[in-house]
């Protein structure tokens, strides 16, 4: 039997929910009001790597839980979701993109290219939209 935290991963998939109302709001004001504002910058700077952080923990549940093959890095994660049929494949790399641009956010977070940052955002929001929903159905058939 899996020994899967449903209700963890239903916490941060409700977080991620918030970052990417935030997400929206942002990337609907447009690129030249965000990027002249360091506030605006700075509140997608953080909603995007905690969209990134809930994609890889929700991963790291679902991997343990189920007990897929251990990832042998962030982007592995996305793959091995993919390879268990979890997530699609255009999901698969739209999502590997921000798991990549992560370490911007972690590691050179002085110096963040906030225009591709901007340009991510809005061809990845799509892909953390539907993540909630096809882990949810995932679960659902697994489980039940």
């Amino acid at each position: 039997m899996y020994n899967v935290n449903t209700k963890r991963i239903d916490q941060v998939l409700q977080h991620l929910e918030k970052s990417i109302r935030l997400l929206e709001e942002l990337t609907g004001r447009g690129a030249e009001q965000v990027l002249a504002d360091d506030v605006a910058v700075a509140a997608m700077e953080r909603a995007l790597h905690l969209s990134i952080e809930a994609v890889i923990d929700v991963g790291n549940a679902l991997i343990d839980g189920f007990i897929m093959r251990d990832p042998g890095s962030y982007a592995d994660i996305v793959d091995i979701l993919r390879d268990e049929q979890v997530i699609g494949e255009e999901q698969a790399r739209l999502l590997t993109k921000a798991v990549e641009f992560r370490r911007h956010l972690v590691n050179e977070y002085t110096s963040v290219p906030v225009k591709e940052m901007f340009a991510l955002v809005g061809e990845v929001l799509d892909s953390f939209r539907q993540f909630g929903p096809v882990v949810r159905a995932y679960i659902e058939k697994e489980l039940f």
